[in-house]
């Protein structure tokens, strides 16, 4: 049970980091941040990868422990600390992943309502929020914000984590 637990610690560890670069994307989307969407597109990308070496991960070993057991099997059948430990790691990751769920909801309406902006502006013109920066051409601005939207709207829409939901159960 030891090695489950270790292993479900560092997946909840992961899922944290995902939550958190879910939340950052939405707080540049919030601030019509565009520019920076690319980035932290790439940055959920490689979190929710390590959130899937750590569910492989996960599977591996509890499968030693309990072929075919959930979260929940394994909690019940266990002796000494194990059962509070492991219902523990199920009540942080439920959480987590709801959260996740959550946001990248959140993350994919404002994708959907930036594009439904750009839509809306006529070609040629500048869009969204003021920068800083220069715009040099506003067509290639425009089409460079519906692209990282677009990016946002694909990113939230593979965090579908169905082993580790069946997991959870």
């Amino acid at each position: 049970m030891e090695r489950v637990s270790t292993v479900l610690e560092r997946e909840g560890d992961a899922l944290d980091v995902l939550l958190f670069k879910l939340v950052e994307t939405r707080l540049l989307l919030e601030a019509g941040e565009a520019r920076f969407l690319p980035r932290a597109t790439r940055e959920v990308e490689r979190a929710r990868a390590r959130c899937r070496e750590l569910d492989l991960l996960r599977a591996a070993t509890s499968a030693q422990a309990a072929p075919g057991a959930t979260l929940r099997d394994l909690a019940a059948a266990g002796g000494g600390p194990w059962p509070a430990i492991l219902r523990d790691h199920h009540d942080v990751m439920s959480r987590l992943l709801a959260e996740i769920e959550v946001v990248a909801h959140q993350n994919g309406q404002l994708a959907r309502a930036g594009i439904e902006a750009l839509d809306r502006v006529p070609a040629g013109v500048g869009a969204g929020a003021p920068s800083v920066r220069p715009v040099r051409n506003a067509e290639l601005d425009r089409l460079a914000r519906g692209a990282a939207f677009e990016a946002v709207l694909v990113s939230a829409s593979r965090l579908m984590m169905p082993d580790l939901v069946d997991y959870l159960r």
